[in-house]
């Protein structure tokens, strides 16, 4: 079992690692908390990543407790932990975008060396924490202001082999609502683009992270490094769950209040009404419907909305 090295921090076989990273950002260095786990076996290197969204509070508590809990003893190759990935946004508070230059910075990987602040920390995120690695797991869930329904998504990708190892990841993650996208710029998407098999598992919603889900999420991702034979124990794939192909959004076309008129896991048919955008006096401006038949899993509930924003979103297929 060779040493685990992480920009410079080495790990030695059987040694789990608590540092804070400076990364540098342009105009500043911000601060990144990792976890790095080496076991006393040979065996693949995984990455997992919390608080790409600074909101989103089942994934960063997630990858704390898996931090904590995992013994190197127990490892069969590497895991590397990323618990808040994005911590400006996390101490801001932010909602999607980055305190750094309001990025989404969930759009903005594989990174850049020398662009804005967000680009900067998508490319040390990539480079050291997702590039080096077999396979990568992105945390997320429902932010400050949605209702959501827990799904794990992968990227349908040119490669079948890469896809349908992100298939399996999927499946062991043991969540009803599994769902085949593209999205350009996320960083599962070019981890998969990379070589690299990915998913985003996705539960709780606005910015709670009560000790069931957590408890669900942390065994979800224990059963992926089961599936991948990084932990012991043997998980159990169901191949007959229905695999969603497409998850369209719903945007808002201007800046005003938003009044939803669905809520999470309702079926709806194309044309259907999925709410309303009003001004500021309450004048009806817009109605959003369903683009395409399908089940509603995520639902913005705040009462503010701005144009370009999500408001909705469906499992389709």
């Amino acid at each position: 079992m060779a040493e685990l090295e992480v920009e410079q921090v080495r790990v030695a076989p059987g040694e789990k690692v608590e540092h804070v990273f400076q990364v540098d950002v342009g105009d500043r260095t911000v601060p990144l908390p990792v976890v790095m786990i080496n076991g006393t076996q040979d065996g693949p290197r995984v990455a997992i990543t919390g608080g790409v969204h600074g909101g989103e509070y089942v994934g960063m508590e997630t990858a704390r407790r898996l931090g904590k809990e995992i013994d190197p003893a127990s490892v069969a190759g590497s895991i590397v932990i990323a618990v808040v990935s994005n911590v400006t946004a996390f101490q801001g508070r932010s909602v999607y975008l980055s305190e750094l230059d309001q990025h989404n910075l969930n759009r903005v990987f594989p990174g850049n060396p020398n662009g804005d602040p967000s680009e900067r920390l998508a490319y040390w995120l990539f480079e050291e924490i997702v590039r080096p690695s077999d396979y990568y797991v992105d945390l997320h869930g429902g932010d400050l202001t949605e209702a959501l329904a827990p799904f794990v998504l992968y990227r349908e990708t040119a490669d079948k082999d890469v896809e349908e190892k992100s298939r399996q990841m999927a499946l062991a993650m043991g969540i009803d609502c599994v769902i085949r996208v593209d999205v350009p710029c996320a960083a599962f998407s070019e981890a998969a683009l990379a070589g690299i098999p990915a998913i985003i598992p996705e539960a709780g919603d606005h910015g709670m992270w009560e000790e069931n889900t957590v408890g669900t999420f942390c065994e979800g991702v224990r059963g992926v490094l089961q599936h991948l034979n990084v932990l012991p124990g043997n998980r159990e794939i169901d191949e007959s769950r229905h695999i969603y192909q497409d998850f369209p959004f719903m945007r808002s076309p201007m800046n005003g209040f938003w009044y939803p008129e669905v809520k999470l896991h309702d079926r709806v048919q194309k044309g259907d009404p999925i709410g309303t955008i009003t001004d500021y006096f309450g004048n009806p401006c817009h109605y959003i419907t369903a683009p395409t038949d399908g089940e509603v899993v995520v639902v913005v509930t705040g009462l503010a909305t701005n144009a370009g924003e999500i408001v909705a979103g469906l499992a389709v297929g």
